[in-house]
C-alpha cells in the first residue's frame, strides 16, 4: 500500500465538497494537489475579478507546497483553468503567473472553460509537485 499524506493548510479556506488540498504520496514523494481556486481563509472572493482570484489562487497554493514541505519551485505540472471573461485580461494572468514561477518553470497547461462548481470562480489551478524525500 502507498503511503499517502494529506495536506490542508490550517490558514486556508476549507474544503468546499469532500476533498483535501492535496496528497503527498510518500513512495516517490508526489504531490498531487487539488483544484486551487482563489478563496480568502473565510471563503470571501473577489467577485468578478479574475486577476484578484489568480493572485489568491497562486498565494493559496504555495501555502499548501509550504505546509507539504516543499516551495512552488517543486512543481513539475500545472494546469489553469480559466473562466470565459479571461479573454481580455490575458496579458494581466501571465503577469501574475510570472510572480510566482519565475525560472525552470513547470509544464503547464491553460484551458479556458464554460464554469466551475460555483459560478463566483473565474480561476483555478492544480498542480503536481516532487518534493525532496528528505523533508
Amino acid at each position: 500500500m502507498v503511503a499517502k499524506e494529506f495536506i490542508n493548510p490550517p490558514n486556508m479556506y476549507g474544503a468546499t465538497w469532500q476533498f483535501n488540498q492535496a496528497i503527498r504520496v510518500r513512495d516517490g514523494d508526489l504531490l498531487f494537489v487539488s483544484g486551487i481556486v482563489g478563496l480568502s481563509q473565510d471563503g470571501s472572493i473577489a467577485q468578478g475579478d479574475i486577476v484578484a482570484q489568480s493572485e489568491a489562487a497562486f498565494e493559496n497554493l504555495s501555502m499548501v507546497l509550504t505546509e507539504a514541505g516543499g516551495s512552488l519551485a517543486d512543481i513539475v505540472k500545472v494546469n489553469v483553468y480559466v473562466g470565459e471573461s479571461y479573454t481580455g485580461r490575458r496579458e494581466e494572468l501571465r503577469q501574475v503567473r510570472a510572480r510566482f514561477f519565475t525560472g525552470d518553470y513547470p509544464v503547464s497547461t491553460l484551458m479556458q472553460v464554460a464554469g466551475f462548481a460555483n459560478p463566483d470562480y473565474l480561476f483555478e489551478v492544480e498542480a503536481i509537485a516532487v518534493l525532496d524525500q528528505d523533508r
